[in-house]
């Protein structure tokens, strides 16, 4: 049946979507970051590598590979978008594969498929699959990446890291969370063979910890055998990481063209909003981790008294709005933003609770995973989402992806019909909204329209 699976989804996955990819498609030229992305995609795609517009902010990434369509003469508005739709084909089969091996065998290929399915609609992804935006082909190389390193097939791995940057710069981060973790279970590796212990005895987080690093630095033989190993494996991704460094030392930014609009400034409630996101969408994890989060808060009071009290200085000093956020009416956040945090000044002290409340879902839903991740995948999360200003749902999808797809396995039961079925729901009402709600702009001529 895995066989069957892997060919059953993409097609599946397409066919689903193509009627309303048709409809989407159908309703206007260009949707909001469209009128940047689409020329300049349709200028690649003839071959025009001349043609650039200045407020583009990415690697050329998304529009070299619109030169796929020259071939086939595709180089339209709708040739484009389904590269999109073709990408969340990919993206499917992907997100199955790499959940199938994380199960290890765990619920069967039918439970693979189905978190996959699920993924793959989450509705925030699902709405861009229709439209040619970086989102979802970035997130294909990004899991064309990490499928690779998976199976430790680092050459591979670092040709598709190296495209994912390509696709959006912040994507170095996940290169080098990767790459941080094969150097911390390279570690641990040669520590356990060295004392004839099962990996599992050798631990990067708690009491132990420090056995590991006297071990490691009382035996020059174990540091040459960790460099040489580190070395091996992590050689292909040091050639993309070094570059990059150089980059942000000759360009000062990890923006190119317009950096006006994207300047980098610090603003940690970024990672309380993708907390606050991650479980709200993945229902299922926050279902079975509900429990044992509150007893982690029960048995631990005084310590998560003193984090409320942390997010609360956190939230009144470094809450950061961005003009974009107040202006632009075309995203739910904008509706989130003025009816909510900015309507009420005591909104946002409400919401610390419900902040801490889900980090502890996320860190529950995590706790089986190996001390690497536990160290790197936090700090990525840091790295990548505590320097934008903007409060933007489209840089959650790449961590959310990450975090579900590692999430403690178990048997398929109500809470993962319940988030598929709530993930289906709300796509259909915003797509509804999409069709049926519009509006003008005083300096468009088009209607517009409202989106994620």
């Amino acid at each position: 049946m895995n066989g069957s699976w892997k060919l059953v989804l993409p097609v599946g996955f397409v066919l689903y979507s193509l009627p309303l990819f048709l409809r989407v498609n159908g309703t206007a030229d260009y949707v909001i970051d469209e009128e940047f992305h689409i020329p300049q995609g349709l200028a690649f795609c003839r071959k025009e590598f001349d043609v650039w517009d200045q407020k583009i902010t990415t690697f050329p990434g998304l529009y070299l590979i619109a030169l796929v369509l020259n071939p086939l003469n595709l180089c339209t508005v709708t040739g484009l978008r389904m590269l999109s739709l073709a990408g969340a084909g990919i993206n499917i089969l992907l997100l199955y594969k790499i959940r199938r091996r994380i199960l290890a065998g765990s619920g069967g290929n039918s439970y693979a498929a189905h978190e996959a399915i699920t993924m793959s609609v989450l509705p925030p992804l699902y709405f861009f699959s229709h439209l040619y935006y970086t989102d979802t082909l970035s997130l294909t190389m990004v899991l064309l990446f990490y499928n690779y390193w998976q199976q430790e097939a680092h050459l591979p791995a670092a040709v598709f890291g190296a495209a994912s940057v390509l696709m959006r710069q912040t994507n170095i981060v996940w290169v080098c969370m990767a790459t941080g973790m094969t150097v911390l279970d390279t570690l641990v590796q040669q520590c356990a063979r060295t004392r004839s212990l099962s990996r599992d005895k050798i631990r990067l987080i708690g009491q132990r910890v420090n056995s590991l690093w006297i071990q490691l630095f009382s035996s020059p033989q174990l540091v040459c055998n960790c460099i040489l190993s580190i070395l091996a494996k992590c050689c292909f991704y040091a050639s993309i990481i070094l570059p990059f460094v150089g980059f942000l030392c000759i360009n000062g930014s990890i923006v190119v063209g317009d950096k006006s609009a994207h300047e980098a400034s610090l603003h940690v409630p970024q990672l309380f909003y993708f907390a606050v996101f991650a479980a709200g969408f993945g229902i299922s994890n926050t279902m079975r981790q509900f429990r044992p989060a509150m007893e982690l808060i029960r048995r631990n009071r005084l310590l998560f008294l003193m984090a409320m009290l942390l997010i609360l200085v956190v939230v009144h000093l470094n809450t950061e709005v961005h003009p974009y956020l107040l202006a632009d009416n075309r995203h739910y956040t904008f509706y989130i933003w003025s009816r909510l945090y900015g309507r009420f000044w005591w909104f946002k002290y409400a919401m610390v609770p419900v902040y801490l409340l889900s980090i502890c879902v996320l860190f529950c839903g995590l706790r089986h995973m190996p001390d690497s991740f536990k160290l790197m995948f936090p700090l990525s999360l840091f790295l990548v989402l505590c320097f934008q200003r903007l409060l933007e749902l489209r840089y959650f999808l790449v961590p959310y992806i990450l975090f579900r797809l590692n999430t403690r396995h178990t048997r398929k039961g109500f809470a993962e019909w319940l988030e598929l079925g709530a993930h289906l729901l709300l796509n259909v009402a915003t797509f509804y909204v999409y069709f049926t709600k519009e509006f003008y702009w005083q300096n468009y001529h088009t209607p517009q329209r409202i989106i994620w």
